[in-house]
């Protein structure tokens, strides 16, 4: 064991080995790998009969997070596609995984906003994935969540079951519990029109301009966002994502607006299907993120934006266009809020400590160029790099009744976010 990386003492690390199923693994007392279900139980129930704090794990560990038992979900990987438009997901599968299997059926699920993010995680953060504005959000398409919480219960939540629970598991964070396994609704979604402009760093005025005005008038079959992206090493550049969820001949006729505007060096924007789809990366790997939701963007945007993305450390800027299916209520509500905002605006910069700082300066600075457009919504800082902008900050009574099912769940108050002195809600990678 590694002293200096251990979260639990080595007496207690032996202990829950021998709780654990053979496949399963513990790293340094500190990170917990199950192979099934029972593990998580196991993990969870010592850790709260010791005090131990607990957290999801993902790709890598978010800044300032404290000493913590980690839960790796990874080899919880279990996938089950159903001709009858669901699927049942482990908590360590991926959209594109889900994507390539539902393919074969004529089907596919309503995505996160990367094909890269685990399904579990993009139901916790809300889920905006490209095709959000036409169809709603990851987690408006789930049927049953499956979840350790914080008491070490096993259990199986859904709308009739567990309602109270169900609606803050989607787009409640991951402090409500460790997710197992997931069902989702799929659809019977047709090829796409879908794809990427992009052109260089001197177009960007234009391209943010033009862009501005066309996604303004777009109809709900459309999705969009405008990325300024200036990278460590390698040229900057401006890029446009573009998904059009009807006949492409259709989506080409929409786009031919912002193509004439201006003329892209880059250009694969074509016919896929939803298992092709892809996505501009979303900044630094280990980065952190600021974002902020906004109504419109106001005139004399471009140049705020473009100091913005100008700044350094380098850094990533994401004007997301919100909207359409995005704010409608659900069938079954959820902890998702904000759904009224028509942007989202995201702030991706390093991981370090004066890149982070750099990174909410940035995004204060833009919260006081485009004042009354944020419709009094604070700003977001310190996350790991989600996409999921809208369950960041929840509103006090939904961060009330968040708090409220967590202490109703965790006894012992050992899950990331649940305790004393953290956030209710964090980022999700």
């Amino acid at each position: 064991m590694n002293p200096a990386a251990a979260v639990l003492p080595p007496d207690l690390a032996v202990l829950l080995r021998g709780r654990l199923s053979p496949s399963a693994g513990l790293t340094d007392g500190a990170v917990v790998r199950p192979a099934r279900p029972e593990d998580v139980v196991a993990a969870v129930r010592l850790a709260g009969r010791h005090g131990v704090a607990v957290a999801v794990d993902g790709d890598g560990v978010p800044p300032g997070a404290g000493r913590l038992l980690r839960v790796d979900p990874s080899a919880l990987d279990d996938l089950d596609v159903s001709a009858g438009g669901w699927a049942r997901v482990g908590a360590g599968v991926r959209w594109q995984r889900l994507l390539d299997a539902a393919a074969p059926l004529s089907l596919a699920p309503v995505t996160g906003a990367s094909p890269a993010e685990r399904v579990v995680d993009s139901v916790a953060g809300g889920g905006v994935g490209p095709l959000a504005r036409t169809y709603g959000l990851a987690s408006d398409r789930v049927r049953a969540v499956e979840l350790v919480t914080g008491d070490g219960v096993l259990r199986r939540v859904t709308p009739e079951g567990e309602p109270e629970l169900f609606w803050a598991v989607r787009g409640g964070g991951t402090a409500l519990g460790v997710p197992t396994a997931v069902e989702v609704d799929l659809l019977p979604v047709g090829p796409l029109y879908a794809g990427t402009l992009r052109w260089p760093a001197s177009d960007a005025a234009a391209v943010l301009h033009a862009w501005g005005g066309w996604a303004a008038t777009l109809p709900i079959q459309a999705g969009t966002a405008a990325v300024l992206h200036r990278p460590r090493r390698g040229a900057a550049g401006v890029a446009v994502r573009f998904t059009w969820a009807g006949e492409p001949d259709d989506g080409a006729a929409v786009l031919a607006p912002l193509r004439a505007a201006a003329r892209p060096a880059g250009d694969d924007v074509g016919v896929r299907t939803p298992a092709q789809l892809e996505v501009t990366p979303a900044g630094p790997r280990r980065g952190v993120e600021s974002s902020l939701l906004l109504d419109a963007l106001p005139e004399g945007a471009v140049g705020p934006l473009l100091r913005a993305a100008r700044g350094t450390p380098p850094r990533l800027l994401e004007l997301r266009l919100l909207g359409g299916a995005v704010s409608w209520l659900p069938q079954r509500p959820s902890a998702v809020g904000y759904r009224d905002a028509r942007l989202a605006l995201r702030v991706v910069g390093g991981a370090g400590a004066d890149e982070r700082a750099a990174t909410r300066a940035c995004a204060d600075e833009l919260v006081a160029a485009f004042g009354p457009l944020t419709g009094g919504r604070a700003p977001a800082h310190g996350s790991g790099p989600s996409p999921d902008v809208l369950a960041r900050t929840p509103r006090p009574a939904v961060r009330e009744r968040l708090a409220a099912v967590a202490a109703a769940t965790d006894p012992h108050r050992i899950l990331e976010g649940a305790r004393p002195g953290l956030p209710v809600l964090r980022g999700t990678r």
